[in-house]
This record gives C-alpha cells, structure tokens and sequence, in this order.
C-alpha cells in the first residue's frame, strides 16, 4: 500500500481535475457546505463522541471495535455530505464563469481546496481514531515523518483552531462563502 501521504494526495488531486470539469463557481457551493460540515462537525463533535460513546457502552458494539464505529461514522459523513454536494443540482455561486485560463486555474484551486478538505477530514478522523479501518493498511507505526508532519495541517486540526472571539477560522470563512453567495 502507499503511504497515506500519497493516497490522499491523489485523491486531492483527482478533486482538483474534477474542479478544473465543473468550473470555479459549481466548486464554491461546494466548498460553502463542506465548510459548515467542518465547523459543525468542530463544535459538536464533543456531544456527538460523549452520544456515541454511552450508545456503544451498551454491548451492542464490542468494545474492541468502538474506535473502529465511530470512525466509519464520521467518514459516512463526511464522505455523504461531499457525495450530496457534488451530486445533481448543487449550491452554485450565480455569475460568468471565467473563461480560458482563468477559469481553468480557479477550477483547479477550488478543486484542489474541496478534495483538501474532503480527503483531510476523513484523514482527521483515521487519526483520531488510531487508523482501525485495517482493509485501507495504515497505522499510526507506519507512518512517515512527512506524514506524521502533515497532520497538523489536516482542515480540522488547521482550520478548526480558535482565532477570534474564540471561534475557529471555519465560522469565519463559512460566512464569507456565504456573504459572497448572497452578494452575488
């Protein structure tokens, strides 16, 4: 198996193609709800790990597998809510959509940013949960020392940091996309 860093990586990258095939203002509407995923995912993750934990602590989960549960239902979620958001009519910025080089270039870079915090996040909850989904073969053991680097540049751990008012940048930049949506 390749390192994780390689894996998901090429699946940043695979996001950034499709970006550059969707255009700059599909991607945006993307990008607006996989940033208010994150930023309810930050503030109530607590809650929601508590909930889960008193629901598996009543022996319907064997305990050596709780890790492995609670991790596939934050990579269910996260991966949903990508699949909901790219999947038929999305939340589409209005507006002319760039044309040549410009455009393509945009593409890229809100491809790149959406496959960023889709692929990062669920790296974020492997991590989290000490990598127990076995079948993908990584291990917090295996892991390099780029990778071991990257993880506090994962979209949670980076943008979930608390910056002003004592809230994380992903308040602030889920209403800007949002300002920027209504703006238009």
């Amino acid at each position: 198996m390749a390192p994780i860093e390689v894996f998901f990586g090429a699946i940043v990258l695979m996001f950034a193609l499709i970006g550059v095939a969707r255009g700059f203002l599909r991607e945006l509407g993307v990008t607006t709800v996989l940033m208010f995923l994150l930023f309810f995912l930050s503030q109530f993750e607590p809650q929601l790990d508590k909930g889960m934990a008193r629901l598996m602590s009543t022996n319907v989960v064997p305990a050596a597998e709780r890790d492995l549960w609670q991790c596939v239902l934050f990579v269910f979620v996260v991966a949903a809510v990508a699949f909901v958001s790219y999947q038929g009519e999305t939340l589409s910025f209005s507006g002319q959509a760039p044309q040549g080089a410009q455009g393509v270039v945009l593409g890229l870079v809100t491809g790149l940013l959406n496959g960023y915090l889709i692929a990062g996040s669920i790296w974020f909850y492997m991590h989290k949960f000490d990598y127990p989904i076995e079948v993908l073969g990584f291990s917090t053991a295996a892991l390099s020392e780029l990778a071991q680097g990257l993880i506090a540049y994962l979209p949670m751990t980076f943008l979930g940091q608390p910056v002003l008012f004592g809230q994380s940048l992903l308040l602030y930049l889920s209403m800007l996309l949002i300002i920027a949506r209504v703006a238009r």
